[in-house]
């Protein structure tokens, strides 16, 4: 008897702590990676954020930093001139704004199953259309590399040296890759290039570079560099927090490859 009474004992301390210290959940994170480049008489440095665990969106509300959810936030497309509203058309959460007086070189196309980075000439009203559709995302900027090729600048007058900022697929995935230094868009261009990406869309940054980032630690500090016009800024791209069940592991599409049917 005696040792059955034992033996209950230690199962029952055994199964305890399982109970008492459950498993630490999965939350949005961000890590860094920064990334030293020699090219000729050149030397780059990049840092990528990279999200975990995360969800990217075009928004055009300022995220909340206190929001733990919220693992990394950034400007996204240019805001125009009245400094009220944004450049080109975008969708948020299946709603269309259309400003038809400018446009730009590129889009990208965010949905939980895909981030696609193309030309403007190309599919853009498709694609504007699934995002209203799907209640999903879509924004215009510059193109900087499509397919692999860096796309020249129209839109600055001067090629002058500033801290760069641009979302990029990498490994399969949405990814945020900032300059160390101040570069020209042509050599962002070509240190974003040289580690293998292929498709890759400008953020706004200059003085409009405010943003933070959430570390695994759960340290949260901002980013940026030049940073007063944050007030006026007027959209951002954000990762939040997805429950890992609802997270699909081929979540990111190249931007060459074959665009889906109209259902």
């Amino acid at each position: 008897m005696r040792y059955f009474v034992f033996f209950l004992l230690v199962t029952a301390l055994s199964v305890i702590p399982f109970f008492a210290f459950p498993q630490q959940k999965d939350y949005a994170y961000v890590s860094l990676d920064t990334v030293y480049i020699k090219h000729d008489t050149l030397d780059w440095s990049l840092v990528f954020y990279i999200p975990h665990n995360c969800r990217v969106s075009f928004v055009d509300k300022r995220p909340d930093s206190n929001d733990t959810k919220t693992a990394l936030s950034v400007a996204c497309a240019f805001t125009a001139q009245n400094l009220t509203s944004v450049v080109g058309d975008y969708v948020c959460s299946g709603n269309l704004v259309e400003n038809t007086a400018d446009k730009e070189t590129g889009y990208c196309y965010i949905s939980p199953s895909e981030l696609i980075i193309k030309s403007l000439s190309d599919s853009s009203d498709f694609y504007k259309k699934l995002a209203q559709e799907h209640k999903a995302s879509y924004f215009q900027q510059m193109l900087l590399l499509k397919d692999g090729d860096t796309v020249e600048c129209t839109v600055f007058r001067k090629q002058k040296p500033t801290f760069r900022r641009c979302l990029a697929i990498y490994n399969n995935r949405g990814v945020v890759i900032e300059s160390v230094d101040r570069l020209t868009f042509e050599d962002f261009a070509n240190a974003v290039k040289s580690v293998g990406i292929k498709d890759a869309i400008y953020l706004d940054m200059g003085t409009w570079s405010d943003g933070f980032v959430r570390l695994k630690n759960g340290d949260l500090f901002s980013i940026g560099h030049l940073k007063y016009n944050t007030k006026h800024q007027t959209n951002w791209l954000t990762y939040i927090y997805q429950e890992p069940s609802k997270v699909r592991t081929t979540a990111i599409r190249n931007s060459n490859k074959r665009r889906p049917k109209r259902r």
